[in-house]
């Protein structure tokens, strides 16, 4: 199986795709970093995995649970503290569906 290339091309092409605007340094670097991640994951497929069973689902039986506690939370003015519009007391957000 041949990998795909990892190339400036590709990595522009997901970018367009993901609606990502990235510099040229970046798409250089995105390029190079996941290559080396392709190439890792290719690195593993070569291991011999016949005698390591699988994992059909995480087994919750044995996961620590903890009990649900009610805890305070932010006020109504600390909450919208840090919003960059608020419109009656609430968070206000551009329309996207008419």
């Amino acid at each position: 199986m041949t990998r795909p290339r990892i190339d400036r091309e590709l990595v522009l092409h997901v970018a367009k795709l993901a609606s990502l605007s990235l510099s040229e340094r970046e798409v250089d670097r995105f390029a190079a970093e996941l290559g080396r991640i392709v190439a890792y994951v290719e690195h593993l497929d070569a291991l011999d995995t016949r005698d390591v069973p699988a994992t059909a689902h995480v087994q919750l039986d044995q996961a620590a649970w903890r009990e649900d506690e009610v805890r305070p939370g932010l006020s109504r003015e600390e909450a919208l503290s840090q919003a960059p519009r608020v419109e009656a007391d609430g968070f206000a957000v551009p329309a996207f569906v008419e």
